[in-house]
């Protein structure tokens, strides 16, 4: 995964960062907050946080959050934006290798930050992370593009003006199968440069095989939308919104006393 990381988070190919990002960011964190029940005190992680801009929102609210990525320049950022802000902050790691135990109140994955490990059994290991993370009845929410809608679509390639100007191409090929994934190969151009190729492959996730996962993992899914920011009703978009629970078991033992 190390290869393909290095060329691709970074600021001339993908920032999280980005005018169109910030902009959504305060109508997604409000969501998220109400989706996951947070009040002031809650201890949230937001797992691959980028440049921190929902991770911040939230700790605004009152919430005490705990951002982890895995690139620097993302966190450095984060960590600027952040400012003196106490109940913040970010620290570098990998989503498969998650140090904590019933530590949150709530987790969340947003933007399709989920699915780009080479082996589907690493994915496994990060939902188990998080729900090692979690605190019994913790709740987490998770938000990516939905594999059925991009099987739906007759074409899969598009081009997208970006808010620095530049165009971007992504052409995307699938592979289905047991394990469906998208191949995709992104092209960026800017006036004056020479163009910028990158190439990711991207796990294919539908409701079914998310709810699946979760399941695996230890966690309930509880219910699904179609988008992070609206009604329930709003028209698909093409996007999979699900929230799961982390059960709380109550494991009684008796304790048997001899009789004197």
């Amino acid at each position: 995964m190390s290869d393909w990381t290095k060329q691709f988070f970074r600021a001339a190919i993908f920032t999280p960062g980005s005018l169109e990002a910030l902009a959504a960011a305060p109508g997604e964190a409000s969501a998220a907050w109400k989706a996951l029940n947070l009040k002031p005190g809650s201890r949230v992680l937001d797992l691959a946080c980028g440049t921190g801009r929902h991770s911040i929102l939230l700790a605004r609210r009152g919430a005490i959050v705990l951002g982890l990525d895995k690139t620097p320049a993302y966190l450095k950022e984060a960590r600027r934006r952040a400012g003196t802000l106490r109940n913040c902050r970010f620290v570098r790691g990998d989503m498969r290798r998650l140090p904590f135990e019933n530590e949150f109140d709530a987790a969340m994955n947003l933007w399709t930050s989920f699915g780009y490990f080479a082996k589907e059994s690493d994915d496994l290991k990060a939902l188990r992370g998080v729900a090692r993370a979690l605190k019994p009845g913790g709740l987490f929410l998770i938000e990516m593009v939905d594999h059925a809608w991009v099987r739906a679509r007759t074409s899969h390639r598009h081009w997208n003006r970006q808010s620095d100007g530049s165009y971007l191409l992504q052409d995307a090929g699938l592979v289905e199968g047991r394990d469906p994934r998208m191949i995709n190969e992104w092209t960026i151009l800017r006036r004056g440069c020479k163009p910028l190729r990158t190439r990711f492959t991207l796990r294919g996730y539908d409701k079914p095989r998310l709810y699946a996962a979760l399941r695996r993992a230890g966690l309930r899914p509880l219910k699904s939308w179609t988008a992070l920011v609206g009604s329930v009703r709003r028209k698909f978009n093409g996007r999979l919104v699900v929230l799961a629970r982390k059960p709380i078991r109550q494991n009684w033992k008796v304790k048997v006393v001899p009789k004197a």
